[in-house]
């Protein structure tokens, strides 16, 4: 159930529309069936807890939709960025990364970036919303840190997402094909500008700054969002 749906219940309602929120999770599911083994695409549904209602099922409040590529130890010929052109018009914007089946060269032996070390699994960050009904709070970049760090294996993964993530609206928890909200503050996720490629962010997990970032978004975890019918 997602927010709007959830403050027309009637044990909401007998409350006078007032719901306090808490204790966040992800819900992961692949949404593309006919993907291939080593290119899947995901959402990662963000659902909370309201603290004064009988126990029951969580509400949804927002979503982070992102891609994972399985590269191989071999030179082999996977069209990445083919692929990528037909799973989402959102994912193309990560094309301009890949040569065949293996991250661009330039990329790949960037010592600062990687620090010389190869690449197997890149997380593709898509998209991240929270639903605007919700009071201010860095939910959203709590969202995209746990994708990384469930997501990310930490010695031979990366994470790129785009810089601008396509406008600085607010949007209420819509369907995937529709989420286009700005993402996240990606500097407080622990993400940096691309080497030679200023329109993405992104960071290697074998440094340190992807769990030094979740460390500081974890007070996200016992904060209670508090809100009303609006």
């Amino acid at each position: 159930m997602d927010l709007a749906d959830y403050l027309q219940t009637s044990t909401v309602l007998q409350r006078g529309g007032q719901a306090s929120l808490a204790s966040p999770i992800l819900h992961l599911t692949t949404l593309d069936q006919a993907t291939t083994s080593w290119l899947r695409d995901w959402r990662a549904e963000v659902r909370m807890q309201d603290l004064h209602a009988p126990a029951g099922a969580p509400v949804t409040v927002g979503a982070v939709d992102f891609v994972v590529v399985q590269l191989s130890e071999s030179e082999d010929d996977r069209p990445i960025a083919d692929r990528l052109a037909m799973l989402d018009v959102r994912a193309t914007r990560f094309v301009e990364l890949f040569d065949g089946g293996r991250l661009e060269a330039g990329l790949d032996e960037d010592d600062d970036f990687f620090d010389g070390m190869p690449m197997y699994s890149v997380l593709l960050i898509l998209g991240a919303v929270v639903d605007d009904l919700l009071p201010p709070s860095r939910l959203r970049e709590w969202a995209v840190a746990e994708v990384c760090h469930t997501m990310l294996p930490t010695t031979s993964g990366v994470a790129f997402a785009a810089a601008d993530d396509g406008g600085g609206r607010r949007r209420r928890l819509v369907a995937v094909d529709q989420l286009r909200a700005r993402g996240p503050d990606w500097a407080g996720v622990g993400l940096t500008t691309v080497p030679d490629h200023p329109a993405l962010v992104g960071r290697a997990a074998l440094f340190t700054y992807l769990d030094t970032a979740r460390d500081a978004l974890s007070e996200v975890v016992d904060q209670v969002l508090t809100l009303g019918k609006r």
